[in-house]
């Protein structure tokens, strides 16, 4: 009796062994659907049926002085909608693992909106100390928990960050902290150059984007954290005289950002300067500083400062934000390089703005997974004449306001 006791104990041991060898990772499925209205004071400068809205559009005058900007325009959307598959439960090299595809319809391109594309593609590895991430997901610029939590899309571009990218990413946990080291390349958010935006001027000057960043928890209330980056740009491999050239162009950009927890609010705050930094839909970019005798052009990079605040409730079922925002263009390196009276090459988003702002109160109104949101965005842009410094001067502040509304169910 007692052996055959010991033999089923045994069964059961080894029964329960090869059941948890043999369990299958988990796949789940969320997303959500949005529905969107908006009206707009004023003709804007915004991408994909104009859902994402960056600034104000520039005066342009008739024959009889009139701005033909000086309108409004109404679009619906549901653009935004998004799905993910996300599998967890497996284990490689020692590490647990999670794998996540995620995709929207927002498209890559204006002719592409209402396309299904690729928002995230990445697998993660997490061991005790350590996690090493493959694959396409947020920049290290973007701050998770940090970014704008406005109703609008693009995480309050053109004064956030907003970027997916293909990335390598290492990262050391600590107790309260953690460090990480990022290499990088472009898909859908991408540099400007002398054939408009484009992943080629990263990819054909064969140096990936390198990234650090550190992030830490300083308290229940605070957390804070700074990254910095460096990426390279080839924009030509043809120079004006028909000769191969390799001459590239090298930018740095900086976050610190800080987070401030209540019991009954949120409120980030991000201080973001870089160089070139267009392919974060940010104000700025380069030009040409030089043509050389040899006919190889030399380039020069164009400065941004941008100031973001977000506050916001985080309890009740009416909840309460305010986003603002601030970018500063602030010239360039070296003077631009200029030819009867134009720029040799100036590759740059909003190359003659000034300074931009933006105020956008929201309120929410949460039943469940549902939610009805309205937001009112006020923007401002100072638009003038380029100098040779990159600056511009001699401005005129354009607005537009954004009355937004907008419908939500997460899944």
């Amino acid at each position: 009796m007692k052996t055959f006791k010991l033999l089923l104990i045994g069964v059961l041991i080894g029964s329960g062994l090869l059941a948890k060898a043999q369990e299958k990772p988990k796949v789940t499925l969320h997303g959500f659907v949005v529905a969107e209205s908006y009206f707009d004071t004023r003709k804007t400068v915004s991408a994909r049926d104009e859902a994402i809205l960056l600034f104000p559009a520039a005066k342009s005058l008739d024959a009889q002085g009139n701005d033909l900007n000086d309108r409004s325009e109404f679009m619906m959307t549901g653009i935004q909608s998004r799905l993910q598959a996300k599998m967890t439960g497996f284990e490689a090299f020692g590490a647990k693992g999670t794998a996540v595809i995620e995709g929207d319809f927002v498209g890559t391109t204006n002719d592409q909106t209402g396309l299904f594309r690729l928002r995230h593609a990445f697998i993660k590895l997490d061991w005790e100390k350590d996690q090493l991430l493959a694959g396409k997901y947020w920049h290290p610029l973007f701050i998770e928990s940090a970014f704008p939590r406005v109703l609008h899309w693009g995480a309050a571009i053109p004064f956030g960050v907003l970027n997916r990218a293909p990335q390598l990413r290492y990262t050391r946990k600590f107790k309260n902290s953690k460090l990480s080291f990022s290499l990088l390349s472009q898909m859908d958010f991408k540099s400007k150059g002398p054939d408009g935006n484009s992943v080629k001027y990263a990819q054909q000057s064969s140096i990936p984007e390198f990234n650090a960043r550190f992030d830490t928890k300083l308290s229940n209330v605070i957390s804070t954290g700074f990254t910095v980056g460096y990426k390279t740009l080839m924009p030509l491999t043809v120079n004006s005289l028909g000769v191969k050239t390799d001459e590239k162009i090298g930018s740095y950009y900086t976050n610190l950002w800080l987070g401030i927890t209540g019991k009954k609010f949120k409120w980030n705050l991000q201080n973001i300067y870089g160089q070139n930094m267009c392919d974060f839909y940010m104000i700025g970019g380069y030009g040409v500083k030089n043509v050389k005798a040899n006919g190889d052009y030399e380039y020069t990079n164009i400065k941004t400062w941008n100031l973001v605040s977000d506050i916001f409730t985080t309890t009740g079922n009416v909840r309460y934000g305010l986003n603002a925002g601030y970018s500063k263009n602030l010239g360039a390196d070296d003077d631009l390089a200029s030819n009867n009276g134009s720029f040799v090459g100036l590759y740059s988003l909003g190359s003659n703005i000034d300074y931009l702002y933006q105020v956008a109160p929201r309120v929410e109104f949460l039943a469940g997974k549902m939610k009805i949101g309205g937001e009112i965005i006020y923007t401002a842009a100072a638009y003038g004449t380029t100098q040779t410094d990159g600056t511009v001067a001699n401005t005129d502040l354009v607005n537009s306001t954004r009355f937004l509304l907008h419908f939500k169910y997460a899944f």
